[in-house]
């Protein structure tokens, strides 16, 4: 029972839970600037992409026993390409691209036209960490999977996933719609994004 060292056991906590608050601060401003970003990107209203990889606090822990998803071709150019290249991914939706990927023209994903009501699947294993609506791009769902890679699908129907909901490839998740004020017909907008940057869908998933 000496004071002495009751008080420099007291001291070390305190200086821990400090250091403890100040982490816990920097990841909610972290935390913040993404989802307004995400916010933006969801409404169609960022002209940019994100600026930094998706915090480590989305990345949700995933069950030991989930069995890896089935392959799709990868080019070698991709393999080389880096830790943001997903190598297994699922095609959302079977349909045809009436509008490609063209990041110098704001347009950040690809759209996809397929018969209306179609199921749109996870691409891989995930958390869902956005499903609402957004006036110009109707109802959204947004799944944040392994290694930072995000997926959006846009204009959707209906949304049968919420946030925090696991999801694995090839589950459905929504229904292919009009949805949103800025949509012209049934169609999917889909949106890759790998550490913060914009990919191009079709590099990535074999339909």
């Amino acid at each position: 029972m000496n004071p002495i060292y009751i008080e420099t056991e007291n001291q070390k906590k305190i200086l821990s839970l400090a250091a403890t608050v100040e982490a816990l601060e920097q990841q909610i401003i972290s935390q913040t600037e993404f989802i307004a970003t995400l916010q933006k990107i969801i409404q169609g209203t960022s002209k940019q992409p994100l600026s930094h990889p998706l915090p480590a606090a989305f990345v949700e822990p995933v069950e030991a026993d989930v069995k890896p998803e089935p392959s799709v071709a990868v080019s070698t150019s991709q393999k080389r390409a880096g830790a943001n290249r997903p190598a297994c991914l699922v095609p959302p939706i079977n349909g045809m691209i009436t509008k490609p990927f063209h990041r110098e023209g704001n347009h950040y994903g690809v759209d996809i036209v397929a018969k209306d009501k179609d199921p749109i699947k996870a691409i891989s294993t995930g958390i869902v960490i956005f499903s609402d609506w957004s006036v110009d791009t109707g109802w959204v769902i947004v799944i944040q999977h392994y290694d930072n890679i995000v997926s959006i699908c846009k204009h959707c129907a209906i949304l049968f996933k919420k946030v925090g909901n696991l999801v694995r490839a090839g589950d459905v998740v929504a229904l292919m719609g009009n949805s949103g004020e800025i949509s012209t017909g049934p169609h999917l907008h889909f949106e890759l994004w790998g550490e913060g940057v914009a990919l191009n869908p079709e590099d990535y998933i074999n339909s």
